[in-house]
């Protein structure tokens, strides 16, 4: 399973829906320091050979936690050969290639950094930017919620 090519035309983005978004731009200083936190929830339809991806993303200041960012973001995905990238355990539930979840996370990841960077550009927070991170290391922070 792991060997399983990703073949990006077999990834077909359908649907992005802000579920909730709280921002807050009552900053005083320019240079501020900001807490960043996300999570995730994946969920998944084989039958459909859909994937969706939840992204909770915090962006709040150090000093006040009022202020700042958090959304709240569901990318939906159909992926055409959904079959090769997971296997049933023992109790036949799938199991999903590490790095394909990590590529669907990336994928939704970037795409919230374009999201959060249009929502913001009007506002005081217009210079915060989702910083680049590993999608890896974004799979330790599955079904967690970012700390407020």
């Amino acid at each position: 399973m792991e060997k399983n090519k990703i073949i990006p035309a077999k990834i077909h983005p359908f649907k992005i829906e802000i579920i909730d978004s709280y921002i807050n731009d009552a900053i005083t200083d320019n240079d501020a320091d900001f807490d960043f936190n996300v999570a995730h929830k994946v969920q998944h339809n084989l039958e459909d050979e859909r994937i969706k991806i939840q992204l909770l993303i915090n962006l709040l200041l150090k000093t006040d936690a009022t202020i700042g960012v958090k959304f709240n973001i569901d990318f939906h995905y159909k992926i055409t050969d959904l079959k090769d990238h997971y296997e049933n355990d023992a109790n036949n539930r799938p199991i999903f290639s590490g790095l394909f979840i990590a590529t669907i996370l990336g994928i939704s990841f970037s795409t919230a950094r374009g999201i959060l960077f249009g929502k913001l550009s009007e506002t005081k927070l217009n210079n915060l930017i989702l910083p680049v991170i590993d999608p890896v290391k974004m799979l330790a922070t599955n079904n967690q919620k970012p700390t407020p």
